[in-house]
């Protein structure tokens, strides 16, 4: 992966992001101006813009750079629970009457019932339309039957078609289309109905076609770029393994399922090293397309992008897998080692770096690595989801920081241990600060991860 191009690409995502953000808070406060409400209509209209500007910088790139067919669907099942739990919670907060409480819990029924059925039924290109459709059925009863208040009903309007736009896998624009005109066509008739000034009629429209338009923008911009990512990856397994496109995608698809049910039937005790070792050998290439996928995902390379401004001078990765991280240091010009176990990972790494003209020394051997440490050393050591696997945890931490050049940094994580998905995963526990400190080792943190509420995943520690 080209991880200037992401950057850039990021880089530009964001600043679209602001632009439709700053548009939606301008069209938002002339809509309130123009609109007559109380005060709880404001709270709860504002609330709907600043979640629509948030949801515009995250979700789009969130939910389409990927090669998870099912994502989309997921998240739009989970993030309207959430919705209909605030909107039940808002709703009751700010009715002034009982008749505005039953509006409330009807409409939280309706939505509940509709969201069941597609968890149920739905299939995943259908989502977008059904959606849609279910919410401008319960929209139009509230705004054209209850007559609830019109700038209400523009932020469920608007709110609904940045969710039905956002999930869309194609014909983005097309869609986006059709879902500003029915839903302008809404506001339209429900603002005739209640005699809504022409100002507060074109701020309305102005208010859907900023969130209608931003949302497609933004979301064909990301399947772009995933086209980009996936094509790029794919060619380079197609040529390593000899697999089909459809292959490729299948690995990609069911690879993590497939390697718990490997390791569940292994049943290896957690201090037998050797058969463990020899398992991730046999089961390297399920690694290879797991870790590819992984890696194609946005939190990873947002992640991936962040670990990468630690690399200084000599750089070693620890369990590099397909060479992600290592292979961009090496681009970056600095003195590259791999070190993983001898499998299908690392043949298809050393393939990478000979393909990209990329110098990288490639290890398997601990006694291989402590030699070369002892030879040059590493000013930066990354250890990415490897430690969990390995059952001496304080062990390789103490190995990994004899490696370390006087004011080296150790930059890893170490997640919380088995899940169902990744039973492979050990549950280890040590104090990692008080463990590191007694080595010397001093932890840098930022001010973020120093909040409390923070939960931490990457540390970062630097030898005297």
């Amino acid at each position: 992966m080209n991880y200037a191009e992401q950057q850039r690409y990021l880089d530009r995502s964001r600043w679209w992001a602001a632009l439709f953000a700053l548009a939606l808070f301008l069209a938002g406060v002339c809509l309130a101006v123009d609109s007559p409400h109380s005060w709880r209509i404001t709270v709860n209209f504002g609330l709907v813009i600043v979640a629509l500007a948030g949801s515009l910088s995250y979700s789009p790139d969130y939910l389409h750079l990927n090669v998870n067919l099912e994502k989309r669907q997921r998240w739009a099942i989970k993030i309207r629970w959430r919705l209909i739990a605030a909107g039940l919670v808002m709703g009751i907060i700010s009715s002034p009457s009982t008749h505005g409480v039953i509006i409330t819990l009807s409409a939280v029924a309706l939505l509940t019932a509709a969201n069941f059925l597609a968890k149920a039924a739905v299939q995943r290109q259908f989502l977008p339309a059904y959606f849609w459709a279910t919410d401008l059925a319960l929209f139009s009863t509230l705004l054209l039957a209850l007559h609830i208040n019109l700038l209400v009903g523009v932020a469920l309007v608007t709110g609904a078609a940045h969710l039905s736009i956002v999930i869309c896998e194609k014909n983005v624009w097309p869609w986006m289309g059709i879902v500003f005109i029915c839903g302008g066509s809404l506001i339209l008739w429900a603002g005739l109905l209640q005699a809504a000034s022409a100002g507060m009629l074109l701020s309305s429209l102005g208010l859907l076609f900023i969130s209608a338009m931003g949302t497609a923008f933004l979301a064909h911009r990301a399947q772009r770029q995933n086209e980009k990512n996936i094509a790029a990856a794919m060619l380079e397994l197609m040529v390593f393994t000899g697999y089909s496109p459809g292959r490729v995608r299948q690995l990609w698809s069911n690879s993590n399922q497939e390697l718990a049910r490997n390791w569940q039937a292994a049943n290896i005790p957690e201090n037998d090293r050797e058969r463990m070792a020899r398992w991730y050998r046999d089961n390297s290439e399920l690694y290879m397309f797991a870790i590819s996928g992984y890696n194609l995902e946005y939190k990873r390379i947002i992640s991936n992008l962040r670990m990468l401004k630690y690399g200084r001078g000599a750089c070693l990765d620890y369990g590099a897998g397909n060479g992600e991280i290592i292979l961009e240091l090496a681009r970056r010009g600095h003195r590259a080692t791999y070190f993983d176990v001898d499998g299908l990972t690392m043949k298809f790494a050393r393939q990478r770096a000979q393909q990209q003209g990329l110098v990288v020394q490639f290890l398997h051997s601990k006694d291989d690595l402590a030699a070369a440490a002892e030879k040059e050393g590493f000013d930066t050591v990354f250890s990415f989801d490897v430690l969990e696997h390995l059952p001496d945890l304080p062990g390789e931490l103490t190995f990994l920081s004899s490696l370390l050049n006087p004011g080296g940094l150790m930059v890893f994580d170490v997640p919380a241990g088995s899940t169902k998905s990744h039973p492979m995963h050990l549950n280890h526990h040590l104090d990692i600060h008080g463990h590191l400190n007694s080595k010397g080792l001093a932890e840098e943190r930022g001010f973020w991860q120093s909040l409390p509420f923070v939960k931490q995943e990457k540390y970062v520690f630097r030898a005297p």
